[in-house]
C-alpha cells in the first residue's frame, strides 16, 4: 500500500532532507499521505516545519534535533516553488559580513507566495514583491543594494561605506554597468562614488 512507500522513501532518505507534502502526491490521496506524516511525526521520524513542510532532522545525543540553516531551508521551498527569492534586510546585512548577529527572522523577497515558516527558535518569512524587485540579477549587487535600503539614507556614514567598500570592488564592471541602474539613485550614487573612485 502507499503508505509503506512514502514511509519506505522516508527511512531511506539521510537526516537533514526536507519533505513537501506534495512530494508524494504520486502514493495516495492527501488525506493517507497526512495521515503517514501525522504519524512519523508522533514517532519522532519528523518534524513539521510549517503546513506541508517536514524535516528528517539530524540529531545529536546532547543537543537532540539539529535544524538546517535556513537559507538552505529558503532554497528549497523557492526551488519547490519555483519562484525566485533575494535575502533582504538584516539576512543581507548579516550575509555580507556586516553584522555578525544571525538575524531569528530571515526576510526573502519572492515572487512566489507570501508566508512565514518557524523552524526551532527562527523564522523566514518570504514577502511578496513586484518582478522588478528582481530586475538586479546578481546576488553580491542585490545584497549591496539591501545593505544600504536596511541601512537608510541618512544612516549612512562613513563607517559603514568602509565596510562595503571591499564588497563594491569586487562586482564586476559588466554589472555595475548594466544593472546599477535599477537600484534608488541615492544608491546608485553611493557605488558609483566608490566603484569608480
Amino acid at each position: 500500500m502507499s503508505k509503506n512507500q512514502i514511509e519506505t522513501k522516508i527511512l531511506k532518505s539521510s537526516r537533514g532532507e526536507l519533505f513537501f507534502a506534495d512530494d508524494f502526491s504520486k502514493y495516495g490521496s492527501p488525506e493517507n499521505i497526512r495521515q503517514v506524516l501525522s504519524r512519523l511525526e508522533k514517532e519522532d521520524v519528523l518534524v513539521r516545519l510549517a503546513h506541508g513542510i517536514y524535516l528528517k532532522p539530524k540529531i545529536d545525543p546532547l543537543l537532540g534535533n539539529i535544524y538546517p540553516n535556513i537559507e538552505e531551508v529558503a532554497k528549497e521551498i523557492a526551488k519547490r516553488d519555483k519562484a525566485r527569492i533575494a535575502p533582504t534586510g538584516v539576512l543581507a546585512l548579516y550575509l555580507l559580513g556586516l553584522s555578525t548577529q544571525i538575524p531569528l527572522k530571515a526576510v526573502y523577497l519572492t515572487d512566489g507566495s507570501q508566508r512565514e515558516i518557524r523552524i526551532g527558535n527562527r523564522s523566514i518569512k518570504f514577502k511578496k514583491t513586484a518582478p522588478k524587485s528582481f530586475a538586479i540579477k546578481d546576488g553580491l549587487l542585490h545584497l549591496i543594494v539591501q545593505a544600504f535600503k536596511e541601512k537608510g539614507q541618512k544612516e549612512v556614514n562613513d563607517d559603514f561605506l568602509n565596510q562595503l567598500k571591499p564588497t563594491i570592488l569586487k562586482l564586476d564592471k559588466s554589472v555595475v554597468d548594466t544593472q546599477l541602474r535599477y537600484a534608488p539613485v541615492w544608491i546608485q550614487k553611493e557605488v558609483n562614488k566608490i566603484y569608480k573612485a
